[in-house]
């Protein structure tokens, strides 16, 4: 059985920037610096973890306002649709043609995820979808991997993962995945070039990459 599993923001859609703006456009509004480095350090996290990181580097902002505005602002800038990212229909497709087991991992919360996927009309292409809440440590530790894995049925070392942020390639890597990098807004180091099998500079690469597989 061939299995993969894709990360959803920076992978699937062009969504970091946009969520960065948002961050920027919210901290600014609630008058606060340094948010560079929360932006940074939150990248691929859960709600919980995000929440956690938030609090400790600013504890006297009201996360939960902070949370709620950087919400609107995102769908404000998403009011037109979903930014998908090249290649990403065509990969799909091809999966689901040569009869791939395909799952979702994503640390985005599952109302979030599911409007995203409909919005964009992807829901179908996925046989699993893991979304953040549904487990109790996120990325980069490796349990939302190993989640994908069991419910798809699928051993880890010969299920391939798809990536682009450090925090997600440290957890597919950790839970023994072959990990693809498709780099977003971060450029492989030599660490995470150390971790993952091939970086590819978009999707359709990766289905070329994968065609050897087939």
């Amino acid at each position: 059985m061939k299995a993969i599993v894709f990360d959803m923001d920076g992978i699937l859609f062009d969504t970091e920037r946009v969520s960065d703006q948002a961050w920027r456009q919210a901290a600014e509004e609630m008058q606060f610096a340094d948010i560079e480095a929360a932006i940074e350090g939150c990248r691929g996290l859960n709600r919980a973890d995000t929440r956690a990181f938030f609090e400790s580097h600013f504890p006297n902002v009201d996360y939960l306002a902070f949370h709620q505005r950087n919400h609107e602002i995102m769908a404000e800038l998403l009011a037109d649709g979903m930014p998908v990212k090249p290649g990403a229909y065509a990969l799909l497709d091809w999966l689901r043609e040569q009869e791939w087991r395909v799952a979702l991992a994503t640390s985005t919360g599952r109302e979030s995820t599911m409007h995203h996927l409909e919005s964009a009309k992807m829901t179908d292409y996925f046989d699993q979808i893991i979304t953040g809440e549904q487990v109790e440590h996120g990325k980069p530790d490796p349990e939302i991997y190993l989640k994908a894995c069991q419910t798809l049925e699928a051993a880890p070392e010969q299920t391939f993962a798809v990536e682009d942020s450090p925090n997600g390639i440290q957890s597919a890597a950790a839970a023994n995945l072959r990990v693809i990098m498709v780099p977003d807004l971060i450029r492989p180091n030599l660490e995470l070039r150390q971790k993952v099998i091939t970086v590819q500079s978009s999707l359709l690469e990766v289905k070329t990459f994968l065609e050897k597989f087939a």
